[in-house]
């Protein structure tokens, strides 16, 4: 990935859970005399930051799924890709679209339901030894995915990418043929997680077909294949259109 020059001057995320004394707070600036953006935010969900930060900047910002814990971040670097990057963590995938006065218009955030944002957040962290409070846990995220709400379908699904046992797996894989979109991409996603991009290339081409765009998107965030992603030069949405080449012309440089 390209990043923009620039130096982080302050770094710090942390994902928590909201106690009642804690009062949400956001705050984008751009301190004009010292050339630094500024971003605070405290106990507040990545979507409200980066919309934040979307109208504060002017420069879109898009993604899928992104983990539904609070955060509190103190960040402030020269350049808005460095901002990122230091909200999201340095393993995070960015793509950028085309520039306005060294600062990119758009940006799109990779595999969010899968990879870096994951492995930042403790509730979804690497499996464990089944206990007998885990059990219990696992128990519940299952009475999730049978839930008839989609999106706490989809947010139990998020968490089971992490265990290994087959029970989840084979969630995964049934979730992949849910009748909402937001299902299908989380269960994707997580299906990637699991078995990394190369080998997850057939279910990717299968979301690659799927009748919604965002499950379309999803499947170019998570690929670096240049056969899928010229596939998605082609695609009926414009926005997927447009990742698919940001993501080629990335490859080729």
């Amino acid at each position: 990935m390209r990043f923009a020059g620039s130096m982080v001057l302050l770094v710090g995320i942390v994902f928590q859970v909201v106690h009642a004394e804690d009062k949400p707070s956001i705050m984008v600036r751009l301190d004009r005399e010292a050339r630094v953006w500024q971003l605070q935010a405290k106990s507040v969900s990545l979507p409200a930051i980066l919309g934040e930060l979307q109208r504060v900047s002017g420069m879109a910002i898009h993604y899928s799924v992104l983990p539904p814990a609070s955060v509190t971040a103190t960040c402030a670097a020269e350049k808005l890709p460095a901002l990122l990057k230091c909200l999201l963590g340095e393993s995070s995938g960015l793509v950028f679209g085309q520039a306005d006065a060294a600062e990119p218009k758009e940006v799109w955030i990779l595999g969010s339901t899968a990879a870096g944002q994951a492995s930042d957040c403790p509730a979804v962290a690497a499996a464990v030894p089944q206990t007998p409070s885990t059990r219990q846990d696992n128990a519940e995220l299952y009475a999730g995915v049978q839930s008839a709400d989609p999106r706490r379908r989809a947010e139990a699904l998020y968490a089971l990418a992490a265990n290994d046992d087959k029970e989840a797996e084979a969630m995964l894989r049934d979730a992949m043929s849910d009748a909402s979109a937001l299902v299908r991409g989380q269960a994707i996603g997580g299906w990637v997680r699991r078995h990394g991009a190369e080998a997850a290339e057939g279910e990717l081409q299968q979301a690659m077909s799927d009748v919604d765009a965002a499950v379309r998107m999803q499947a170019i965030e998570l690929t670096d294949s240049p056969d899928l992603l010229s596939q998605g030069l082609h695609d009926s949405d414009a926005m997927v259109r447009q990742l698919a080449k940001a993501k080629l012309d990335e490859l080729v440089h």
